[in-house]
């Protein structure tokens, strides 16, 4: 999990390099809830009340339930305090995401198969509300170079292999552009592009894709 650089947290600065390497722990983010978490908060400011509030918590759990959540990420040093906000005798913490949802190899090898479902099923979600979101805004095609393309396989072990590390290494790639550009954006003062990317390859259901038929 890679730090977001977003800075001025309430009781400290950026978290330790432990902080970091604990905070990508499988146990720490095993639960959807917290991956949606860091999701929303390393785009902006909030306390458990107004994540909730806003329908971003599944609406059977109580606030109580969630700050629990947003405390244990802060403890990992994924979210740090930045304002705190007296209400009617009671203090409402706003956070800041200081990381990003991650998983290297080993540690999405240690969650079971129902953990993975349920992590993937939030982060399709969070992007499929990214993508809806710069459609009803229309941002999607604001930029004639924006990039847009899928493509249904039949592929071997060896083809499995071979896209599955072309992935990774453009997940690299992308990461140290994201990181180049955010410094030079700190340095300038800019603004930046509000931008998304979004990487998939995933098994298909067998009747997803009909090879044709073998020519004479």
């Amino acid at each position: 999990m890679e730090s977001s650089d977003r800075t001025t947290p309430i009781g400290g600065g950026r978290p330790t390099r432990a902080e970091r390497d604990k905070s990508t722990a499988a146990t720490v983010l095993a639960h959807p809830l917290r991956v949606r978490i860091l999701e929303v908060l390393n785009e902006r400011d909030m306390s458990p009340v107004e994540f909730c509030r806003e329908g971003l918590a599944p609406a059977d759990l109580e606030v109580a339930h969630v700050a629990y959540h947003f405390r244990e990420l802060a403890k990992y040093g994924s979210l740090a305090v930045v304002e705190e906000r007296v209400r009617r005798g009671s203090v409402e913490h706003v956070y800041r995401g200081l990381g990003r949802a991650f998983f290297n190899d080993r540690e999405w090898n240690e969650l079971d198969r129902e953990e993975r479902v349920k992590v993937s099923k939030t982060m399709v979600q969070g992007l499929v509300a990214r993508i809806e979101g710069a459609l009803l805004s229309d941002t999607f095609d604001s930029r004639e170079t924006r990039h847009l393309t899928w493509i249904a396989m039949r592929l071997d072990e060896q083809g499995w292999s071979e896209m599955t590390t072309a992935l990774a290494a453009t997940f690299g790639e992308i990461e140290q552009i994201r990181s180049d550009a955010e410094a030079r954006l700190d340095r300038d003062g800019d603004d930046g592009i509000a931008s998304t990317c979004g990487i998939l390859g995933f098994p298909s259901p067998v009747d997803s894709f009909r090879a044709p038929p073998p020519s004479d």
